[in-house]
């Protein structure tokens, strides 16, 4: 996937669980950046891309309720390896030399138009459907009730990914 796309798919993933767009947006690109720090003998979707880490990463950041790490990392597993996984290179589970996972069979290829025809239609259903319905935070949703002061901060956490 291009990071036209995993941005795309990031920010829509925040619009619609009301997460922090800068956050989210950096974590689906962070696998890609990570390549770019790393030394240049590493293979491309390497331990980098390992589902295992960065969903093990994802675990302890919900355990420890720290939030902005929580963020970037729900882009990292959300927006950049899901993704990924939907290519026919797939995503290594634990390392470059681990068994790869794609998903529905790996069918898209990066740079190709139905990577762009997916992205456009998941920021459609997030900005377009959702974002009209009442998911969003401008008074409407879950999170515009608890920043109104309706509803308390345990019915907000026990709600917040609940449809009205």
């Amino acid at each position: 996937m291009t990071w036209a796309s995993h941005i795309i798919v990031g920010s829509s993933i925040a619009k619609v669980f009301g997460l922090n767009y800068i956050l989210v947006t950096f974590g689906a690109i962070l696998p890609d950046l990570a390549e770019m720090v790393i030394p240049k003998n590493m293979q491309h979707r390497g331990i980098t891309h390992s589902a295992a880490l960065w969903i093990a990463a994802l675990a302890i950041s919900f355990m420890l309720g720290f939030e902005p790490l929580r963020d970037v990392l729900i882009g990292v597993c959300f927006g950049h390896l899901l993704m990924d996984s939907l290519t026919v290179m797939g995503i290594p589970i634990l390392d470059e030399n681990s068994r790869r996972l794609t998903i529905f069979g790996g069918r898209l290829r990066t740079a190709s138009p139905g990577e762009f025809v997916l992205a456009g239609i998941v920021a459609f259903l997030a900005f377009v459907v959702l974002g009209a319905s009442q998911l969003d935070a401008s008074g409407r949703g879950w999170k515009g009730m608890y920043n109104q002061g309706v509803i308390d901060k345990r019915e907000y956490y026990e709600n917040r990914f609940r449809i009205l």
